[in-house]
C-alpha cells in the first residue's frame, strides 16, 4: 500500500525532485505506580511527509491521513511552500537508488503481547513490593514501527521493528533502586529478574551515608554510562571538527583514549541490531569511531562529504561500545575504595568543546570498600568530561542494551566500566 501511495503521490508532483516518507508506530503502555496499574494506553499514529524541490529550493508537508485526497492536498502545499521557499545553499539532491540490506528486527509475539498479560506477570512484582513495604513504579511498552522511504529517482528504503521495553523503580523509605530493559523480543524479558535487580539495590542503598566530594575511582554502570556517551557522540560530527567547533578537531588518527576503548555503529551487529538506514534512507554500514583508543572516523553528511571529497556515512542515533566478560560484582572486588554508580540523570554540557558535563546520581549510588559494597551513599552531583572518563578507563564489563529516547525503536549496547579519577563536586541531602 505504502509503495503504491508513494508511486502515485511521485506521478502527481510538479517538483523536480519529490521525496515520500511514511513512519508509523503502534505502541501499548502500561504505566504503574504505588505497586498497581495506573493506566493502559494504545496509541496508533501513522505520518506521511511529502519533500518537493525545484532546483535548489525545498517545501515540505505532512498529514496523519491516508485517505488519497488528503495526501494530494498535503503534496500540493509542500509545492506552494517549495515556489516561495529560498534556495537553499547547502542543497544535495535524493538519494539514486541503492541497495539496503535488510535487518530482521520484527517478533510477532512481542505485538501479541496484551494488556491482559502484562497484568497478570506486573500481579507477581506488586505482590512481593507490598510484602517488603516497598513501592515499585515504572512503564511496559510493546508496539511495532515502520519507517518508508520513497524518492523521484527511485531509491527505496523500508525498515518495520517490534519492540519491548520496561523499567522499573523500587523506592522504599530512604533509598531506591532502578533498571531498564529494551529488545525487539518479548521472549528476552525476565520481569521478575528486572524487578529483583532493582529491589537489590533498593535494599543495599537502605540508610545512605553521605560522602565528601572529590576524586573517586567509580564503577559506571551501562544504563549510566549510555547517557554520558551521548553527548560525546553529539560531538563526533566531521562539520562542526572542521570548522573548530568540537573535541573532535583535528584529532583523527590520533590516540585520545584508553586502547580498551572501541566506539562504533552497525546496524548489522548481533548484540544490537538496528534500523540499516538514516533519516533520508541512506545506508548505513560498520563505521569505527573510536578504535583501541585511537580517532578513526566522525559522523559526515552528504553534503559535508561533498564540500570535502569525503565518504558520507548517513546519520545513524545509535552506537555501540565493545564490552568484557566481567560482572559489575567482579568489577566491585578490583576496587579499594571507590563508588558505584547505577544511573545519571539531568545530565547538561557545561562545556562542549572539552565535553564536560555535570549532573546527578540516582537511584542506587554505592560506597565500596575493600573489594565489597560497604553501604548506600546520598545522591551526589558530578563536574567531568566524557573524554577523561573514556581515558581513564581500568577495566571493562559486561554490557547491556540500553534503549534510547530520542532514537525511538533504537538502543545503544554499552558496558559497565571501571575508571579512574571521576569528579564528584559537591553532595546532597538525599
Amino acid at each position: 500500500m505504502k509503495e503504491v501511495l508513494a508511486e502515485k503521490i511521485i506521478k502527481e508532483s510538479s517538483g523536480d525532485e519529490t521525496v515520500v516518507y511514511f513512519m508509523s508506530h503502534n505502541n501499548h503502555y502500561t504505566r504503574f505506580a504505588e505497586n498497581r496499574i495506573t493506566q493502559n494506553m494504545a496509541r496508533e499514529v501513522t505520518a506521511v511527509n511529502i519533500e518537493v524541490h525545484f532546483g535548489t529550493r525545498k517545501g515540505s508537508a505532512a498529514t496523519t491521513s491516508l485517505n488519497y485526497e488528503d495526501i494530494k492536498n498535503t503534496l500540493k502545499k509542500a509545492e506552494q511552500i517549495a515556489k516561495h521557499a529560498p534556495g537553499d545553499p547547502e542543497y544535495v539532491p535524493p538519494l539514486e537508488p541503492v541497495k539496503i540490506n535488510t535487518v530482521e528486527r520484527f517478533y510477532e509475539q512481542t505485538l501479541n503481547l496484551t494488556p491482559e498479560d502484562k497484568a497478570l506477570s506486573l500481579r507477581k512484582i506488586f505482590i512481593s513490593a507490598s510484602h517488603h513495604g516497598v513501592k515499585v513504579a515504572g512503564l511496559y511498552t510493546n508496539g511495532e514501527r515502520e519507517f518508508a522511504i520513497y524518492n523521484s529517482r527511485g531509491h527505496e528504503a523500508y525498515h518495520k521493528s517490534s519492540e519491548v521495553s520496561f523499567s522499573i523503580t523500587v523506592q522504599g523509605e530512604d533509598s531506591s533502586g532502578y533498571t531498564a530493559f529494551f529488545d525487539e523480543n518479548i521472549e528476552k524479558l525476565d520481569l521478575e529478574k528486572e524487578y529483583e535487580r532493582a529491589f537489590k539495590k533498593q535494599e543495599l542503598g537502605k540508610n545512605p551515608k553521605e560522602v565528601e566530594p572529590g576524586i573517586y575511582k567509580v564503577i559506571i554502570e551501562p544504563i549510566a554510562l549510555s547517557n554520558l556517551l551521548l553527548f560525546l557522540y553529539m560531538q563526533m560530527d566531521a562539520r562542526a571538527a572542521d570548522e573548530g567547533r568540537s573535541f573532535f578537531s583535528e584529532k583523527i588518527g590520533k590516540k585520545i583514549f584508553n586502547e580498551s576503548v572501541n566506539l562504533y555503529i552497525d546496524p548489522y551487529s548481533k548484540v544490537n541490531p538496528a534500523i540499516p538506514f538514516d533519516g533520508e534512507g541512506f545506508p548505513i554500514g560498520r563505521i569505527n569511531l573510536i578504535e583501541r583508543g585511537v580517532v578513526k572516523s566522525l559522523i559526515c553528511d552528504r553534503y559535508w562529504a561533498k564540500r570535502t571529497g569525503r565518504k558520507p556515512t548517513g546519520r545513524p542515533f545509535f552506537f555501540n561500545m565493545d564490552d568484557g566478560r566481567i560482572d559489575v560484582e567482579d568489577l566491585v572486588k578490583e576496587v579499594d575504595r571507590g563508588i558505584l554508580v547505577t544511573r545519571f540523570w539531568y545530565i547538561r554540557y557545561v562545556d562542549q568543546k572539552s565535553v564536560t558535563v555535570t549532573g546527578m546520581t540516582r537511584d542506587g549510588t554505592f560506597m565500596i570498600e575493600d573489594g565489597k559494597i560497604a553501604y548506600g551513599t546520598k545522591n551526589m552531583r558530578f563536574n567531568e568530561s566524557v573524554v577523561n572518563v573514556l581515558k581513564n578507563v581500568l577495566k571493562i564489563g559486561k554490557g547491556k542494551r540500553v534503549g534510547v529516547e530520542y532514537g525511538g525503536s533504537a538502543a545503544n549496547y554499552i558496558p559497565a566500566v571501571l575508571v579512574n579519577e571521576f569528579n564528584f563536586s559537591s553532595k546532597t541531602k538525599f
